[in-house]
């Protein structure tokens, strides 16, 4: 019976570990909306640049995004699971092969265009934000100034997040270091269903 006890007792604890490290998954944006995403935790925590979470940065950008369009009365965008895997492809294409712009080096992801027929739409209204900034305390704290600061207060970046036609939004966040900087690299990708 000690022994029942020890792997009952060894199992509850593994329950608890894999609970409190629980990371962000795609499932999770139902579960929140711009005015509660930071009642999950790991938001405002303090980012370990040991284990970065790019999914955690990308999610609390589309809040913060969505945040503004509700400012402004706009129809909150959905979150679509292509249109981030997009972004977030964009990002890491940025960071590996270290330029910062909407056209890519990369084969076959030249244009904007190129990137979301890979992953299954084309002839479509779009549009495309990029940004790079020192990452700051937290993921929240992070995505506000990434959207408040940098794109909000640009012109054409502004025009893409208050423009009512689109209905769907995929972040994605790449980080990498500039000297002892840590840095990240973002792009949001807008689109009309």
């Amino acid at each position: 019976m000690g022994t029942n006890i020890k792997y009952f007792s060894a199992a509850c604890l593994c329950m608890i570990c894999v609970n409190m490290f629980a990371q962000w998954t795609k499932s999770m944006y139902s579960q929140y909306t711009y005015q509660n995403y930071t009642d999950y935790t790991p938001f405002t925590q303090a980012i370990d640049a040991n284990k970065l979470d790019a999914e955690l940065l990308e999610s609390a950008i589309f809040y913060e995004t969505n945040r503004q369009r509700a400012k402004y009365g706009l129809q909150q965008l959905s979150f679509d699971h292509a249109l981030c895997v997009c972004a977030h492809n964009h990002s890491v294409d940025m960071v590996e092969h270290n330029f910062f712009s909407h056209k890519s080096p990369v084969a076959g992801k030249t244009a904007m265009k190129d990137r979301l027929s890979q992953v299954g739409y084309v002839n479509c209204l779009c549009a495309e934000n990029i940004a790079y900034c020192a990452v700051k305390s937290s993921y929240a704290e992070t995505a506000r100034h990434l959207v408040e600061d940098v794109w909000m207060n640009s012109e054409g970046h502004r025009r893409n997040i208050l423009n009512g036609n689109y209905t769907h939004l995929g972040c994605g966040a790449a980080f990498y270091y500039e000297g002892h900087w840590l840095m990240v690299k973002t792009t949001q990708n807008f689109l009309r269903k």
